[in-house]
């Protein structure tokens, strides 16, 4: 299974996405209805900036994501 990885700051805000492989990533923010879709383009790919970014943590629920909106 591949996996992606999205890494927040300490105030909630997206900051990094890693891949294990190439991936096309798009933030869709629909508060700017003119400008809407905005594509990732730092996009970190390979299976060790997954799992340098996972670090050995314990995985949570999705309900307990800190994601600002």
């Amino acid at each position: 299974m591949n996996r992606i990885t999205f890494t927040v700051d300490e105030n909630g805000h997206l900051v990094r996405i890693c891949a294990d492989q190439e991936v096309e990533v798009f933030i869709v923010a629909p508060n700017v209805p003119r400008d809407r879709v905005y594509r990732w383009s730092s996009l970190q790919v390979g299976r060790s900036a997954v799992e340098d970014e996972v670090g050995g943590w314990p995985v949570g629920d999705r309900n307990h994501v800190p994601i600002s909106h």
